[in-house]
């Protein structure tokens, strides 16, 4: 009987160890069943982040390389405009110079056309100094020779001489215009005489005594001061008050020309 019992405790605690070694095999047989379910979990959710961290990379270089291409597309554009643009002044520029080298020949052959018709028309306003009713004759005649030195001075420019001319033509024509009233000294009959001249443009000069009794005309022709006979005079001393400003201007009568 004792030795029935010592047999099963031995049995029992034979037992024991076994049962203890058997839970703990299936404990990590458990915690290995686990730790790989767990990696099967988890392998699919890393790959996950890991395609969206990729993806997420992706989309991020190609914004950057779009907005790369788009700013180089403005680039190119911009320098598309400018290369226009400057291409456009280029031809503006091409034209100016074109109409400038067009200016530049018209102004060579103005000027060889210019300058000897300058000395034309100094000699055609020199001789009409000279043919002219001799008033203001020493003054016209130091202008003209004014003149004529300006027109041979290589230092001032074809413009400038030309400019002198023209004023000089200017006075010239102003003189054949209006009424002149003057007091001078001539000779009438080769005899110096104080007179009073009136000048009516360059149509006719007349003299008039201080007292009035003799009137005459300058003769164009000889040069020379004549006398007017009485019913030729006119209303030269009318015209005379009125040019003085002692009458009031009215209409008269005048032997134009001369004593015709």
């Amino acid at each position: 009987m004792l030795a029935r019992v010592y047999i099963s405790l031995l049995a029992a605690f034979s037992v024991l160890p076994l049962t203890a070694s058997a839970t703990s095999v299936a404990s990590d047989s458990n915690r290995q069943l686990a730790e790989r379910w767990l990696e099967q979990i988890q392998q699919p959710v890393i790959q996950a982040v890991q395609l969206g961290e990729e993806a997420a990379a992706w989309q991020q270089q190609k914004a950057q390389s779009l907005s790369q291409q788009q700013q180089d597309l403005g680039e190119l554009y911009w320098t598309e405009y400018q290369l226009q643009k400057q291409q456009r002044y280029l031809a503006s520029l091409q034209a100016e110079v074109a109409q400038l080298q067009q200016d530049i020949a018209t102004i060579t052959a103005l000027k060889q056309e210019l300058e000897p018709q300058l000395e034309i028309w100094y000699a055609m306003l020199e001789r009409q100094v000279s043919s002219d009713l001799p008033f203001d004759f020493d003054e016209r005649k130091r202008r003209l020779a004014f003149l004529r030195t300006a027109m041979d001075s290589n230092a001032l420019p074809l413009a400038e001489r030309f400019r002198r001319l023209l004023d000089v033509m200017t006075i010239e024509v102003a003189y054949g215009y209006g009424l002149q009233l003057t007091q001078e000294v001539i000779a009438v009959d080769e005899q110096p005489v104080q007179v009073n001249l009136l000048r009516l443009g360059r149509l006719s000069w007349f003299y008039i005594t201080p007292d009035e009794q003799h009137l005459g005309w300058f003769d164009g022709q000889s040069r020379q001061w004549r006398p007017l006979p009485v019913d030729q005079q006119g209303d030269i001393k009318l015209a005379m008050a009125i040019t003085a400003n002692k009458q009031v201007a009215k209409i008269v009568k005048l032997p134009l020309g001369g004593s015709k």
